[in-house]
């Protein structure tokens, strides 16, 4: 009797605990594991990596970002993301297009310096229509310029084409202000007119119709057609009589490239248009930044 008491009560409290046991894992809702298996590990979340950028300080998301832009520009020839440079590259933009290309990167918040209006580096990675390779130019033989006492200007522009023709009376056009500037800082230049005729010039035109722009030592446009702060909406009349000269608008420019950073020290050119009831194209302007 003792020894069958004794099994009976084992056999009870046996059951009890597998009861007991079956118990906890019904209310915790977790699945018991076969012995031996890995304890999971808690999943980690990948951290977010911040945008490639390029050598220019661009990243491959706003170069990309521009190509979209580049459609319906009826004079484009070439255009490609120089991973080089760090600049999308187009070639072929008249300077209409040029304008239209301007207006819709300010309208998408994209720096305008991230685009060059040139060819691609002589050496370097290219994509292009979702592809990427490699691009090699190879350099032609230097030719002698034809004797000139006249500097030749690139060709690559973004002041407005004419839209009236030139101006038919003898006349000078220059910039005049001062020839060195600090970084950063700037300065103001005046658009002149000089009367070399024996008629008198007049001219009636808004105070907006001088354009201008900058470009460094290598030709390219470091500061597209900046805007004229000094600029305002009214009409001008510019009497110049013969032999005479006269201010037609003062120009400005705060010694920054197209996104707002102080240009380097070096040599630049200023270069401006008078886009009125007629066409005149000032002499070019040297100004060294130190």
């Amino acid at each position: 009797m003792t020894r069958s008491l004794l099994t009976r009560t084992r056999g009870a409290l046996l059951t009890l605990g597998l009861a007991g046991a079956g118990l906890t894992l019904a209310q915790s809702g977790v699945p018991a594991l076969p012995p031996g298996s890995p304890t999971p590990s808690t999943p980690t979340t990948a951290p977010a990596t911040a945008p490639a950028t390029t050598n220019s300080g661009y990243t491959m998301e706003q170069l990309q970002a521009v190509l979209p832009l580049l459609e319906g520009l009826k004079t484009l020839q070439t255009s490609a993301i120089d991973q080089t440079r760090g600049r999308v590259v187009v070639g072929g933009l008249s300077a209409v297009d040029r304008l239209t290309l301007i207006q819709r990167l300010r309208a998408a918040n994209l720096p305008l310096g991230i685009v060059d209006y040139g060819v691609p580096s002589t050496t370097g990675t290219v994509t292009s229509g979702g592809s990427t390779g490699t691009v090699t130019q190879t350099p032609t033989a230097p030719t002698t310029p034809p004797a000139t006492t006249t500097p030749a200007r690139p060709s690559v522009t973004t002041l407005p084409a004419a839209r009236s023709p030139q101006l038919t009376q003898p006349h000078t056009a220059a910039l005049t202000g001062p020839t060195s500037v600090r970084a950063g800082e700037g300065g103001t230049w005046s658009f002149a007119l000089r009367n070399t005729g024996t008629q008198a010039i007049r001219l009636q035109h808004g105070a907006c119709d001088v354009r201008f722009e900058v470009v460094n030592a290598a030709g390219q446009v470091v500061r597209p057609d900046p805007k004229n702060t000094l600029c305002t909406m009214q009409i001008v009349m510019t009497d110049v009589a013969p032999g005479q000269s006269r201010e037609v608008q003062k120009i400005v420019w705060d010694g920054k490239d197209a996104s707002g950073r102080a240009v380097s020290a070096g040599t630049y050119t200023l270069r401006a248009v008078f886009n009125g009831p007629a066409y005149i194209r000032a002499t070019d302007l040297t100004v060294t930044v130190r």
